[in-house]
């Protein structure tokens, strides 16, 4: 399956595509022969691993767009006959057609499957749910082609649906699902294998591969664990409705209030998502065990039940993370983060709306300059993660220079300097090859780091010298300085100021006499 996966995401045309279907993917759907020739009649079921077992049959179901859905101007409407739009739900093509997508009966005799294929079937019919791709979001109906028979009845009913233009124009989604469960684990297995055709004729190949346990519970400790947690949701239930009587409308001023509402709110939907998924698996496991696997069994409710399940369990950890945190603030030295956040919360409100400004701003020039050359910049969401990847250092720059030689080292390189890169004005400043050369640059422009700053005094003027541009440490120490020599000023003022008047001092005895 790896391998398979592999050669998909090389695909680029529609003919490679049928290619694919007709020769790696179909002959992994049958386990073959072993590596030294002899048959394998006790694998039958099995993929071709030997490992994973098929549940029923693999299906590709497609869905299509209406004719004339998009709009032209009318300069060019006479030059082009039909125009296909992107795919939207309301766009749809539901009709039923017969093979070649043809509006009247053929005299030419087809399998029941091809006829099948050219039929459009509900998502209820179907047992199917909608499916989120990278373009847009899929409906859970389509034209269904199953892959039942032999590998040669396979082979033969490809060709046959590759002749009759089974995926032309107005196709913009294929998707092929199949379910797989190991026996070694136990585990099910729900794979989407997605070509997404675009209305400008390209092709977006992704797979989904969602493996989940039916087993949530394995041992009696789990249990008794899960019941010691709801005990002490209960527990927070009760405190936090006494807080509320207590507070009123004040209760709500609180950010912890939202917490412990988020960690209140997110474990009792937990316990409803994982009641919805014990009555699934007990459907799906009852089923699969009566018909010991030979029919079609949907498990993509299932995976989506479990996706769910793993959010709120997520962000029930978060809620929980931060309360702890509540908890530490009765220890002096855990108290110093929060009380450090606190301190810091403007200076962080002003460096994130810095921040958002250059993202946003190097977003939109990544996202518009390689949309149509890096796949990581097909999307917004895409692109702002492939720019947070390269934060991180984890990214590689050969995309860039190849989808733009010029352009593209120019805009990595400033997003490095202005997003990443900061200076830091230090007393070893120097020693620094980015900061000499900003020095530099300061000074072939006039400007000039270092000045002096005087403080007369009116015995004699005392000099400091400082920087203009320093950390708050270095400042600290200036006005320390400047105070210091302020203090020592005035208290040498108020000494001359009592010597004078005090007739004791020998050195001014005469001039209080003449006085």
């Amino acid at each position: 399956m790896t391998h398979m996966s592999h050669v998909l995401f090389a695909i680029v045309t529609i003919n490679e595509y049928w290619s694919w279907l007709k020769g790696s993917f179909i002959a992994n759907l049958f386990p073959g022969d072993w590596y030294n020739g002899q048959s394998t009649n006790g694998s039958n079921g099995f993929i071709s691993d030997k490992t994973n077992r098929l549940i029923g049959w693999a299906t590709m179901r497609q869905l299509r767009i209406r004719p004339d859905t998009c709009r032209m101007i009318n300069a060019v409407r006479n030059l082009i006959p039909h125009c296909f739009d992107s795919y939207t739900a309301s766009g749809e093509e539901k009709g039923i057609f017969y093979p070649g997508w043809s509006i009247n009966e053929t005299t030419q005799n087809y399998s029941s499957s091809i006829n099948e294929a050219f039929a459009y079937q509900t998502g209820d019919k179907l047992d199917t749910c909608i499916y989120v791709g990278d373009q847009t979001t899929y409906s859970a109906g389509g034209y269904v082609y199953e892959f039942r028979g032999s590998l040669s009845d396979l082979h033969q009913d490809l060709t046959t649906l590759r002749e009759l233009q089974w995926i032309d124009k107005q196709t913009r989604a294929v998707l092929i699902q199949l379910n797989l469960y190991t026996p070694n684990i136990p585990m099910f297995t729900s794979v989407v294998i997605l070509v997404e055709i675009l209305s400008s004729s390209g092709i977006v190949p992704t797979a989904s591969f969602k493996p989940f346990d039916v087993n949530d519970f394995e041992s009696i400790f789990h249990i008794i664990f899960a019941i010691i947690y709801l005990i002490f949701i209960v527990y927070c239930m009760i405190v936090e409705f006494y807080t509320f009587i207590c507070l009123k409308k004040s209760y709500f001023r609180h950010l912890w209030s939202y917490i412990e509402i988020g960690v209140i709110s997110c474990s009792w939907a937990s316990v409803g998502v994982h009641i919805w998924q014990v009555k699934e698996t007990s459907r799906i496991t009852s089923l699969f065990h009566q018909t010991h696997g030979n029919v079609y069994l949907n498990l993509q409710l299932l995976a989506y039940i479990n996706d769910l399940f793993s959010f709120l369990l997520g962000f029930c950890c978060f809620f929980a993370t931060l309360k702890i945190l509540r908890l530490c603030r009765y220890c002096r030295r855990l108290a110093i983060l929060s009380n450090t956040l606190s301190s810091a919360a403007p200076e962080l409100v002003s460096f994130s709306f810095m921040f958002a400004i250059l993202f946003l701003a190097f977003l939109v020039l990544f996202y518009l300059q390689f949309n149509s050359f890096i796949r990581d910049c097909s999307s917004l969401l895409r692109t702002a993660q492939m720019l947070f990847e390269i934060l991180l250092l984890k990214f590689n720059a050969s995309h860039i220079t190849g989808a733009a030689p010029t352009l593209g080292p120019i805009y990595f390189t400033l997003f490095i300097f202005l997003v990443q890169y900061h200076i830091h004005k230090v007393d070893h400043d120097g020693q620094d090859m980015f900061i000499t050369m900003f020095k530099r640059i300061q000074q072939c422009c006039g400007s000039n780091d270092d000045s002096v700053n005087r403080v007369t005094f009116n015995t004699s003027p005392v000099v400091i010298t400082v920087s203009e541009i320093v950390d708050p440490i270095q400042r600290l120490s200036n006005k320390l300085d400047e105070l210091m020599a302020y203090t020592n000023r005035n208290y040498k003022n108020k000494k001359i100021r009592i010597a004078w008047n005090d007739p004791t001092v020998p050195a001014l005895s005469w001039l209080v006499k003449q006085k």
